[in-house]
C-alpha cells in the first residue's frame, strides 16, 4: 500500500477507523473507591457495534482504488458507520451523565468519541462532487437490482 498516492478522504477515514479500534481496548472508565481501582474497557455492550462500525469503515476505504474518493455504496455505508458509531457514542454521554460513572470517563472513550465524529467529518466533508444520500442510496439500488436479475438468469 502506497500511502502517499491514497486520497485524502481515505487517509484520513482510513486513520480515523485505526485510531478508533484501538481506542476501544483502552480504560474507557476508572473507578477507585478505597484503595480498590476498576477500569472498564469499550469492548463490550454497546461499544462492540461502534468496533464493528469502525471495521467496516476501515475495510470499505481500504478496498478499491485507494487514489480516488470513495464510491458511491461505499460513501453511503461509511457514512452511515460514521453516524452511528457517533450517535453510540453520544448515547453513553446522555445515559451515563445522571450516573456514578459520567464523570468517570477516561481517555479511551474520548478518543473513541473523537475517532467517530472524524470518520462522519471526514466522509462527509470530502466527498466528491456528485455524492449525496440519494444518489448513493440509488446506486446501491441499482447494484442489488442487476445483481438480483444476474442471479435470476
Amino acid at each position: 500500500m502506497n500511502f502517499e498516492t491514497m486520497s485524502k478522504q481515505r487517509k484520513i477515514i482510513l486513520g480515523a477507523s485505526a485510531v478508533g479500534c484501538i481506542a476501544l481496548f483502552l480504560p474507557w472508565i476508572n473507578i477507585s473507591f478505597f484503595g480498590i481501582s476498576s477500569s472498564l474497557n469499550g469492548m463490550h455492550d454497546k461499544g462492540i457495534l461502534v468496533f464493528i462500525c469502525f471495521v467496516v469503515s476501515g475495510v470499505l476505504t481500504y478496498s478499491g482504488n485507494r487514489t480516488s474518493n470513495l464510491g458511491k455504496t461505499n460513501w453511503l455505508i461509511v457514512l452511515m458507520a460514521g453516524a452511528l458509531a457517533t450517535f453510540i457514542m453520544l448515547w453513553y454521554i446522555i445515559d451515563d451523565s445522571e450516573s456514578f460513572t459520567g464523570s468517570l470517563f477516561n481517555i479511551g472513550f474520548y478518543l473513541t468519541f473523537l475517532a467517530a465524529i472524524v470518520v462522519l467529518i471526514a466522509v462527509y466533508f470530502y466527498k466528491s462532487p456528485g455524492d449525496s444520500i440519494k444518489a448513493g442510496t440509488d446506486h446501491l439500488n441499482n447494484s442489488i437490482e442487476t445483481k438480483s436479475k444476474e442471479n435470476s438468469l
